[in-house]
């Protein structure tokens, strides 16, 4: 069972060997040292903040991965968001956990619209998200350097009226925000 729980001081360690992964960090706009106090405090900064905050995705009560929201707007009713399955053993999860983060944004937060960017080369992701209902939206393609080579980041938005709520109606979660300081009003 899929679940989803705010992260934790005490996760840092788990979620820097997961950024820090060969396999994660590939598709990862940045890429982060392995500085396990510096993690504690970007955990605890990332409280405060009012446009971020992000989960544990678990499965069966396991940690597997890594969820978050960027770049919220409750003005514009807009986000952006990622996330990654940090277990090597669980990857084949990864394609049933964005139907629940999807009915908790347009259906808690009242979100209109999603944007993701995407690495043109992770086709599996591109496909996903094509699958949901996401439209390409080229005007806002980027192109990023990344050790020392230029990648683009293809962009895409899933507008509310996109989205088929009555296909993943069992995709219900919870998502926590108790220790999000900035939390929106709802």
């Amino acid at each position: 069972m899929i679940t989803f729980r705010e992260v934790n001081v005490d996760d840092a360690e788990m979620i820097l060997r997961w950024r820090t992964s060969s396999r994660v960090t590939k598709f990862m706009n940045s890429d982060v040292e392995y500085d396990l106090e510096a993690q504690r405090n970007w955990l605890l900064a990332s409280y405060k903040k009012p446009h971020y905050y992000h989960w544990i995705i678990e499965n069966d009560g396991k940690p597997i991965g890594l969820i978050n929201l960027a770049d919220y707007s409750l003005s514009d009713a807009t986000t952006s968001w990622g996330f990654y399955i940090g277990e090597e053993n669980s990857d084949g999860l990864g394609a049933f956990i964005p139907p629940y983060f999807y009915n908790f944004l347009f259906g808690e937060l009242s979100i209109e619209t999603i944007n993701v960017e995407v690495f043109y080369n992770n086709k599996n992701v591109i496909e996903l998200h094509l699958l949901h209902g996401y439209k390409f939206a080229p005007e806002r393609d980027r192109v990023i350097l990344k050790n020392d080579k230029k990648i683009l980041l293809v962009n895409m938005t899933l507008n509310k009226e996109h989205w088929n709520f009555k296909k993943f109606s069992r995709n219900l979660a919870t998502f926590p925000i108790a220790r999000w300081q900035a939390k929106p009003c709802f």
